[in-house]
């Protein structure tokens, strides 16, 4: 089995811009609902910092890391990525990550 077909987690750290954050957090509780249905995506969780209501972590644990990749070209094709990058003070922050 290659890398890119074992079940992997992906955990994405967002900042969004100060006077976005409330939207941002409904955006991000949107996410955690409708993400399960993707493809390959067996769940979602959503973190809020306690010391900064602009930064938001999401878990999301996949099948494979190709399942997540297809995932984000959909989102980039259809724009919805640059309508959520838009939100954001800062590039989000990624990596693909194992439970030990």
């Amino acid at each position: 089995m290659e890398a890119g077909e074992l079940p992997i987690n992906v955990i994405i750290t967002f900042e969004a811009k100060p006077e976005r954050a409330s939207a941002f957090a409904e955006l991000m509780n949107q996410v955690k609902q409708s993400l399960p249905s993707a493809d390959g995506c067996r769940g979602v969780r959503l973190f809020g910092r306690s010391d900064n209501d602009c930064v938001f972590t999401l878990v999301e644990s996949w099948a494979s890391q190709a399942h997540h990749q297809a995932h984000i070209a959909g989102a980039v094709a259809s724009g919805a990525w640059d309508a959520l990058a838009g939100e954001l003070a800062r590039e989000p922050v990624s990596s693909y990550c194992r439970e030990l």
